[in-house]
Formats: C-alpha cells, structure tokens, sequence
C-alpha cells in the first residue's frame, strides 16, 4: 500500500472515530456481554477511555436491533478460546479470525470482513525487500502473543527469532525503535499502522473475521447470522467495512454470502490435520465409510437444497481424507468425539448457508475457493470439481 494511500486510510478513519455509546443499562433489557480486546484498531481499540472501531459499532447496533443492552467483557489474546469456554461472554466481537482450535470451543457466525497478512519492516532497512529475507535466524519480528498473527508469523517465518508481546499496541512501537527488525500484523490493522518511517512487504495468506460465541449458543448464534445477513442485504454492514477498512473491503451481498460458504468450508478443512491425529491417536484408519455415510445423512436432514447440499459434501468429504492423509498432524489436545462435534456445528451453519446461496456460476465458486482452500492435500482439479458441485454442474453419486 502506497504512503498517500494508507494516509488517505487512516485520515477516513480518524473521521468516523466514535466513541461507544454507554447508555445506562435498563433492567427491562436483557445483557448482550460482547468480548473485547480493545488492542486492535480497526476492530475493537481504546482512545480517551472509550472503545471505537467496526466491531465496536456492530455490536452497539445488534444490541439496538435484538432489544439488548451490550456490556463490554475484556479479553486477552490468550486466552480467547479459554474464555470463549468459560462463558465469560455471550459473543466476542474483536476482529476474531476463524480458527480451527478456537472452533473447537465455540462455534463462528458467518464472517464479516477477509483478510491478509503483512510483514512490515523499517522504510529505511533495505536488508528486506522480500518476504523470503525476513526468515532468517537473525532476524527478529514482532507479533502479537497468543492471537492467530502468532501462528501466523511462526509458520511463514520458522526461522526467525519470533518475538510476542502481551500488548498488541506495543509492536509497531518495537519494530520503530528498532528492537524487532519486522512486525506482522495483516491487512485491517494496516490501515492504522502505516506511516512513513515503515513500509509493507506483500501481503500473504487468507483469513476470515468473524464473531465467536460459546458451543451451546446456537440460538443466539442463529440470530446473529440472520441479523448479519439482512445488514449485507441493506448495505448497512458494507457501508461501516468500508468506512473502517477501506474501499477494498466493500462485498455486495452475494459476494458476503459466498465468502460465507468459503469461509465454512475453510474451517472445516482445517479441522481435518487435528481430525486426522485424533485418529491415529485411537488407531483408527482415515477412511470411515460408517461416518462418512452418518454425515449425509445429517445434511440430508438439514438442508432445504438436499440435492445440491449432497453433491457438495461428497465433494468435502473427498477433500477432508486427501487433507488428513497428506497435511502435517498437529499434536491434538481435543478428542475426536470433541472433534466431531464441532465439524456437526459447523455443518448446521454451512448447510444453512448452502441453502441461503444460490448456485451462482462455477466461475465466481472457483475464484472464491482457489484462494482459500489451495494447501496441504487440496489441490486445484479438487478445488474446481468442489465449484462445480456448489454451482450445481456436478451430478450426485454414491459412495461406493
């Protein structure tokens, strides 16, 4: 991103600063107790003792519309996903990024905003000028502890000096006074972070922002989803994502809708290394034609659109054994029993959003995906043949 770019980012931004409203709670009104980092600008962020950013006026607005008072519950990074289990709030809305192991505790709405990674390093260091450089055992690069950017930074830098900091405010700072030598943050938190004095090497990888609540929140879940959907419908959710993140955040609402599906796709997907390790921790082979089966039949139950729906998870199902057979296997901390439940949450939400979605064309599918699901086992003949199914071109069959 350019430097009068980003400045005209941040300026627009600084413009539609707000400070959360902060009503006195009515008794009459049942609680919304919204999550919150307030360390992540543009999402959740803290100036004068108030909280600001999109997040922020998402959540004034869904508790306005659901009849709810929101009370703000602070979180830390790591300990999201021990929270989220806790039931310390009723939906944490921070610019929380779709995560498998979190996905294991709680459950996602659809999302609201993707996402790039980005390293930044200083203008003047011209040690840098690839991504590739910057992995070296002296370097030294700045994330912060605990959230998505930390896996994020370990993987695509594996031998780097990885250095997280407790607070997220603090790494940019590292990286100016010249204690880190880069600092990743990604594409949203950008529009903040520029200034001419950094700059940012090209972004990299995929990632989805959306809201968190605990696994035995589905009904809330569902009215957040069906709120979500009718915002994109009026514009209104597009019209704040584009005031917070900028113009190249802006999705008309079949596009949110598709990256909906995308993105559901994606969490199930990465589910599948865990899934994988779950199995030969109980000696059980990749292949269970008994699950398989149990699977559609459940979607068969769930879906308004059986057929489609049917042809589609024939088609993930293909993906998820290529991707258990082939990705790296995680030491996982979860069952397969805990696995497996969260997979069943995501599918009530997938085969929910399948039916929400037109077929579309295999194109707009397989540009949608390609992106996204392209890695470890998932090549792009499974990709496209995944397209297909979801534009409704790929005929039914039966597992043998």
């Amino acid at each position: 991103m350019g430097i009068a770019v980003a400045a005209i980012a941040l300026a627009a931004i600084a413009s539609c600063e707000r400070r959360a409203p902060a009503p006195a709670a009515s008794p009459a009104l049942p609680v919304l107790r919204v999550g919150t980092s307030g360390d992540y600008a543009p999402f959740s962020s803290e100036r004068n003792g108030a909280l600001q950013g999109m997040d922020v006026e998402v959540a004034e607005r869904l508790g306005r519309d659901l009849a709810m008072h929101v009370e703000y519950v602070r979180f830390t990074w790591p300990d999201l996903a021990a929270a989220t289990q806790r039931g310390e709030f009723d939906i944490a809305m921070s610019g929380v990024t779709m995560r498998p192991e979190r996905a294991v505790v709680g459950r996602y709405t659809r999302p609201v905003a993707r996402v790039g990674s980005v390293a930044l390093v200083r203008a003047d260091d011209v040690r840098f000028a690839s991504l590739d450089a910057l992995d070296r055992a002296d370097v030294r690069i700045a994330v912060n502890a605990g959230g998505h950017l930390e896996r994020v930074a370990r993987g695509r830098f594996p031998a780097a000096a990885i250095e997280p900091l407790a607070d997220n405010r603090a790494v940019l700072q590292r990286l100016i006074e010249g204690h880190a030598d880069a600092a990743v943050t990604d594409t949203a938190e950008l529009q903040t972070w520029s200034r001419p004095d950094v700059r940012a090497l090209p972004p990299f990888g995929l990632d989805y922002k959306a809201y968190l609540l605990p696994a035995d929140h589905a009904d809330l879940a569902a009215r957040v989803d069906e709120w979500l959907e009718a915002r994109e419908a009026d514009g209104w959710l597009d019209g704040v994502r584009v005031r917070w993140l900028g113009a190249s955040a802006s999705a008309n609402p079949r596009a949110a809708g598709r990256e909906a599906v995308v993105s559901l796709i994606r969490l199930r997907c990465d589910l599948m290394p865990s899934i994988a390790a779950a199995k030969r921790a109980a000696g059980l082979p990749i292949e269970d034609r008994a699950q398989e089966a149990r699977v559609i039949e459940r979607v068969r139950e769930l879906s308004a659109q059986s057929e489609r729906t049917v042809a589609v998870y024939r088609q993930l199902i293909e993906v998820a054994k290529a991707v258990q057979r082939s990705a790296p296997a995680p030491q996982s901390a979860a069952s397969l029993d805990a696995l497996r439940a969260a997979l069943a949450r995501i599918d009530v939400q997938l085969v929910r959003e399948l039916d929400r979605n037109p077929n579309g064309s295999f194109q707009e599918w397989d540009a949608a995906l390609q992106p996204a699901l392209v890695g470890p086992g998932i090549d792009s003949a499974a990709v496209g043949h995944l397209a297909q199914a979801l534009s409704g071109n790929l005929p039914d069959t039966a597992i043998e």
